[in-house]
């Protein structure tokens, strides 16, 4: 089968990048030039401002025209992203940390997934987590449990058409810089949750995008995930205390959740049997160590 090529100027091709940024003058110029280095580069990108104190404005302000600066004091990610993709023209809006890097042929890979499927409202790929510059070995869908997506195979990727939202709290499979979703189905969901968690909206947001069949997937590392040793994602007690209480949240307000509830309370089960074993193991490193030291 001859790759569908992909027309940039067809408006069903275009895609929209929306980067919400605090206090990211370091990594921020790094993530700008990864989007605009995409060999089927996006018809715009909007930079929000939220915020910042240190020298995050002049820093993107030196990309100059090729990014559209926003400048808000919200001091929430979540309102910022939302501001950010209301100004959006696209029929495709891709959000993107303002830490996280896409390889080049990102955006250019899920265009022609859709291109392929045109009834998909979400394409996402796979990531991998990197650290001081050191890419890791495995990839995010690595850890998927076999059975967990039905393939519908297509030329540069997958389509799922079966749900599988039941499964979503034994795998998260994608993360806020990965999909790009048709604007249509942004705004018609209601964007990003801002009566959500704090610190968990793109698990929900992410939720809401998946939990709706048929999506797209192209199963390849287009995505690279920055991790800081400092982040809540590095103590991985709290992060799994705090993944619990993202999911009773949405098992409270998400009417798409209801179907599944019985599914995902197993997978929540799961995580407070995981949650007690960690701490187990924590407090007998605690021992050793006050044994080491006596």
């Amino acid at each position: 089968m001859a790759s569908i090529e992909i027309d940039l100027s067809v408006p069903s091709n275009t895609v929209s990048v929306v980067i919400a940024v605090h206090n990211g003058e370091k990594f921020v110029a790094e993530t700008l030039r990864s989007i605009l280095g995409q060999t089927a580069p996006p018809a715009e990108i909007i930079v929000v401002n939220d915020a910042s104190t240190d020298r995050t404005v002049q820093v993107v302000g030196a990309f100059g025209a090729a990014v559209s600066l926003i400048d808000a004091q919200c001091r929430d990610a979540r309102a910022a992203r939302n501001i950010g993709a209301a100004r959006a023209k696209s029929n495709w809006i891709a959000f993107c940390d303002a830490d996280d890097i896409w390889l080049p042929t990102k955006l250019e890979k899920q265009l022609r997934l859709a291109n392929e499927a045109p009834g998909v409202h979400c394409v996402l790929t796979d990531f991998a987590d990197f650290q001081d510059g050191v890419v890791s070995k495995r990839s995010h869908f690595s850890f998927a449990p076999a059975d967990f997506w039905t393939q519908e195979p297509h030329e540069s990727g997958f389509v799922v058409r079966t749900p599988i939202t039941g499964k979503l709290t034994v795998f998260q499979p994608g993360i806020t810089s990965t999909p790009i979703v048709k604007r249509s189905f942004y705004e018609r969901e209601g964007g990003f949750d801002e009566k959500s968690p704090r610190r968990a909206h793109d698990t929900c947001y992410v939720f809401r995008c998946l939990c709706v069949v048929p999506f797209g997937v192209v199963p390849e590392v287009l995505t690279l995930y920055r991790r800081h040793p400092d982040a809540m994602s590095a103590n991985s007690l709290e992060q799994l205390q705090y993944t619990v209480k993202v999911w009773k949240y949405m098992l409270a307000n998400y009417p798409q959740t209801q179907p599944f509830r019985a599914q995902l309370r197993q997978g929540l089960k799961a995580m407070g049997k995981e949650i007690a074993e960690t701490r187990r193991y924590l407090w007998k490193q605690q021992v050793k160590r006050l044994l080491a030291i006596r």
